[in-house]
């Protein structure tokens, strides 16, 4: 059933993602094989690049608006009744969104490498990219470290979206579904800020004097690159456990509110 509401979903937001993925491919290509200073049409040298800009801003916009109405107007608007008829669990349905909207946020990401591509590939040669690759240190674990934050930061980013619409539909916060999420996801976002800032100023309070944190400040120096990446590390790995603690709770607030508050009348 996943695989099929998978389907569904796509199919119904391809048709608004793919014509500005080639549109955007399009663009890149022609400023490429232009190049930034053509002597012809000179004009173009601005317009082409503004419209690369503006499409890129539209696709930010539309991706958000897309995750908003989809979750909005499928779970807990009209089609809620169709949806939660099906012979599926409230999960499946949440994994569906979820992995949906995945699906097109990474490839977006991956649009805008290609679109860079595009714009450079008479400029850069796979000798420099080479050399550049060579100089940079091969620590595997960071590279896995940093995928795993965007995958998880996107995914904890989906799950609040989630969670705020269902709390706001479920106690009908505002008239309006979409406003009332708006305003759950702002308080929530406002308590999360307090909390990190409290734990923040606290551990710095409580553990100024501790030797471990001294060792710390002493890392920040960057003697070198690999003490750059050593540090990174530690703090990617806190906010990685942070990060899927945070997206765990999303989850599971959108789960109840999905499957015991839900109120489609």
């Amino acid at each position: 059933m996943l695989r099929k509401l998978m389907k569904y979903e796509l199919k119904a937001t391809a048709r608004y993602f793919l014509p500005i993925y080639l549109a955007i491919l399009t663009l890149s290509l022609i400023i490429g094989l232009r190049g930034v200073n053509e002597t012809f049409l000179p004009f173009l040298n601005f317009l082409l690049p503004t419209i690369l800009g503006l499409s890129f801003m539209g696709l930010m916009v539309m991706t958000v608006i897309l995750i908003v109405t989809r979750f909005d107007k499928n779970l807990l608007g009209d089609e809620g009744y169709l949806m939660f008829t099906l012979p599926t669990k409230v999960t499946t349905l949440i994994h569906a969104k979820l992995l949906s909207s995945m699906l097109w946020i990474l490839l977006s990401g991956l649009i805008f490498l290609l679109s860079i591509l595009f714009i450079t590939f008479r400029h850069i040669s796979f000798l420099d990219l080479r050399i550049l690759w060579d100089t940079l240190p091969k620590d595997y674990m960071f590279l896995l470290l940093l995928v795993l934050l965007t995958v998880v930061g996107i995914l904890q980013s989906l799950l609040q979206v989630y969670a705020s619409l269902s709390i706001a539909q479920s106690y009908s916060i505002t008239k309006n579904r979409v406003l009332g999420g708006i305003l759950v996801f702002i308080v929530i976002s406002m308590a999360f800020n307090i909390f990190e800032s409290v734990v923040s100023l606290g551990g710095t309070f409580f553990f100024r004097e501790s030797p471990w944190l001294q060792m710390v400040m002493d890392e920040t120096m960057f003697q070198n690159i690999e003490d750059i990446f050593q540090f990174f590390k530690s703090f990617m790995t806190v906010y990685l456990v942070y990060t899927s603690v945070k997206a765990v709770l999303f989850y599971f607030f959108t789960k109840y509110h999905l499957e015991k508050k839900l109120n489609l009348d």
